[in-house]
């Protein structure tokens, strides 16, 4: 009887504390909140948290939260007076500057306005990114005292509306970005520091630069500038930024272009096209990069579209369909833009497409000309593919290619034959895979052509973009094409007829003997795919890949990043049925499990075709990725994991190293803003810019 008149009370005395809450608002909604984080219906939000949320005095308003239990989407600041700005920007400055840097403009930790934080730019994401802090770095939760981190939020929200105004915080005044990227700049580009407007540097492919501001004397000093984080990929990010004025243009894969200012590494706009679901890769969703010409960005997409961009806004100003994905098309590379056309190539050579390079008119993206990697019956090349093998022959032509501007040529490299390991299934030499073609860039016509793996077994695609080199000996300067082939062979060719002038081997390689005085391989016995298996090196990832090399003038010094590994190569049988839009492949290949695999930087003299130098790289990754730079100021960057170094292009010692924390998988470039030079790359999610100390 006692117990029951007990229970009765607590059930009176239950309900009045109840009615009271549901009478008064306030305390409702935060009861509300209470029994959604007890059954635990809370996302997100920590017992600490609940307890500041929960309080009086927060200001916070929760009905919204009540009802979603959504905090990200309903969680708001509840202060955001004048005096909570300034009292959060004090501090800002007292706990988070020495990494953020002063106005959160970036240092050591990114910048926090003018681009998409990676956390998330909700009110509640910043809460939590700042009370619990990001575990593995140095930004570290509980600094700041609950209550005092709303006031923090509400400064930091004070410079991103700044920032998109236009206006830099800090400066007192509007500084819209410039671009000037004419036709005849472009020609000009890579003559005198200043902008990076080309993916290598300058047409010539040889991605150095005349700027020597940073030099072996000093790099050691370098600093980081700032940082720009982008939204996590589970694909690497690949692309050479391209700077032009005070705009540095990047893509992220799938197909998203991004233009910064490069003084601040503000976010000045963001392109995202849809990729359909049912896209028909071989291997990663990478993009490369971006063309500027004029007022325009150009981007090639993985569904195989050509966009043009406004520079200054990123508004789409026309999509051109450059082929039908469903079949196996897709692209992965930055455009090449010359005069008023844009040219690109197509991936997709593992499927039984058609190759192609073409040109397209930048004002409208009219097609101007195309040329086919595999000829057709009655042109030239043709009989080099038995039966009807020609017509899903693949070729594709996904790097980006070199031009001369005096010869008018364009030089580009060509992929692997389809199907894949079973030259049997196409007899011949499958004419123009596997080569560097020397087209007109007026006309598409082929001027010439050179073949490093005839009827190749091996997936070796030849897409490495060729260095355009001149050098004089006694008197006479030679016209030269340098390239570091997949191959495993180095070459050197006369680039106005392409005529053979040297090559030997740059890697371990088990499959040719060497080169004939025509440049031929001569292919030792049984290297060739078999059903059981035969051993070779390299792998069919190649002595090196589509990593950018680069060249200096200055030392006459190619620079490759290099693989030391072999790998098991198959045919398969019955013969692949041809399915558009499938992988068309006669064969297969793998690595032997705990196989070693090597990586270097090597600098080969193309007077001799031997290796001057090697580094040997310390990283644990499987292949090196981000590619090379030179600079006149003796210097040669690259990449090693995670890590940037720059070495003395001479001898190969180690000046300089950085710890990105972020795989490299991206080439380094160098420009100005303003008197300084700068360096900047992508490492993981992360873009990163270098200079000089003041």
């Amino acid at each position: 009887m006692r117990v029951r008149r007990l229970l009765i009370v607590i059930g009176l005395v239950g309900s009045a504390v109840g009615a009271i809450a549901l009478a008064l608002p306030d305390y409702r909604w935060r009861s509300v909140v209470a029994a959604r984080a007890i059954s635990g219906q809370l996302k997100d939000v920590s017992w600490a948290d609940l307890m500041d949320i929960e309080r009086s005095d927060s200001g916070l308003q929760l009905r919204k939260l009540a009802s979603s239990g959504n905090p990200y989407a309903s969680v708001q600041d509840p202060d955001t007076a004048a005096a909570d700005r300034t009292g959060g920007a004090q501090i800002f400055a007292f706990h988070c500057e020495k990494c953020h840097g002063t106005g959160a403009s970036g240092g050591v930790g990114p910048r926090l306005f003018g681009r998409n934080l990676r956390h998330g730019d909700s009110d509640w994401a910043m809460y939590r990114t700042i009370t619990g802090g990001v575990p593995g770095t140095a930004m570290t939760g509980g600094l700041i005292e609950r209550p005092d981190v709303w006031r923090v939020i509400a400064y930091l929200k004070s410079l991103r509306v700044t920032a998109a105004s236009g206006l830099i915080p800090g400066s007192g005044a509007s500084n819209p970005p410039v671009l000037d990227a004419t036709a005849e700049r472009l020609v000009q580009s890579g003559r005198a520091p200043g902008d990076w407007l080309l993916p290598g540097g300058s047409y010539n492919g040889e991605r150095f630069s005349p700027d020597s501001q940073i030099n072996v004397s000093n790099v050691a000093r370098l600093t980081v500038q700032w940082i720009h984080q982008f939204a996590s990929t589970n694909n690497p990010n690949e692309a050479a930024p391209i700077v032009a004025g005070n705009y540095m243009f990047v893509t992220l894969p799938p197909s998203t272009v991004v233009a910064l200012d490069v003084r601040t590494g503000a976010q000045l706009w963001q392109y995202t096209r849809t990729m359909p679901a049912d896209l028909r890769l071989c291997c990663l969703s990478s993009n490369r990069g971006v063309a500027v010409l004029g007022q325009r960005v150009f981007v090639a997409t993985l569904d195989a579209h050509l966009l043009a961009l406004d520079a200054a806004t990123g508004q789409l100003l026309w999509d051109r369909q450059i082929a039908d994905y469903t079949e196996g098309y897709s692209m992965t590379s930055a455009p090449l833009p010359i005069g008023d056309r844009v040219v690109l190539g197509v991936a997709g050579g593992d499927h039984p497409i058609r190759g192609f390079i073409a040109a397209y008119d930048s004002a409208t993206g009219a097609p101007r000309w195309r040329f086919h990697t595999v000829p057709e019956p009655g042109e030239p090349g043709n009989d080099t593919w038995g039966g009807d093998s020609w017509k899903t022959g693949g070729a594709g032509a996904w790097g980006i290619g070199a031009y001369d501007s005096e010869l008018g040529l364009i030089y580009w490299g060509v992929g692997n034959a389809a199907p894949d390991y079973n030259p049997a299934l196409r007899p011949g030499d499958n004419l123009y895979s596997n080569c560097v073609l020397a087209i007109d860039a007026s006309t598409g016509k082929l001027a010439w052509h050179f073949q490093f793996s005839p009827s190749d077994a091996h997936d070796w695609d030849s897409t490495q973009t060729p260095a355009l080199i001149d050098v004089t000996q006694d008197g006479t300067t030679s016209k030269w094409l340098a390239v570091a082939n997949r191959n495993g062979f180095f070459y050197v060719l006369d680039r106005t007829n392409g005529h053979f002038v040297r090559g030997a081997p740059f890697a371990r390689q088990t499959w040719a003997s060497g080169l004939s005085a025509t440049g031929r391989p001569i292919r030792m016995p049984n290297s060739d795919p078999t059903p059981q298996g035969v051993y070779l090196y390299p792998s069919v990832s190649g002595a090196t890949n589509w990593w950018p090399s680069a060249y200096s003038p200055a030392t006459q010094l190619y620079y490759a990043n290099v693989v030391e590994r072999g790998g098991l190569f198959f045919t398969l049988s019955p013969a692949p049925r041809v399915k558009p839009g499938q992988m068309y492949t006669g064969g297969t290949t793998r690595n032997i499990e705990g196989e070693p695999s090597e990586q270097f930087v090597r600098a080969i003299d193309p007077l001799t075709a031997k290796v001057r130098w090697e580094r040997h790289n310390t990283s644990e990754s499987e292949e090196p990725r981000g590619g090379l730079l030179a600079t006149a100021g003796g210097l040669l960057v690259g990449s090693d994991g995670p890590k940037l170094y720059a070495l003395d292009a001479a001898t190969g010692a180690q000046l300089w190293s950085f710890d990105a924390g972020g795989h490299i998988s991206a080439p380094p470039v160098t420009y100005r803003a303003g008197e300084e030079q700068i360096i900047a790359v992508i490492a993981g999610q992360d873009l990163l810019t270098f200079r000089l100390p003041h």
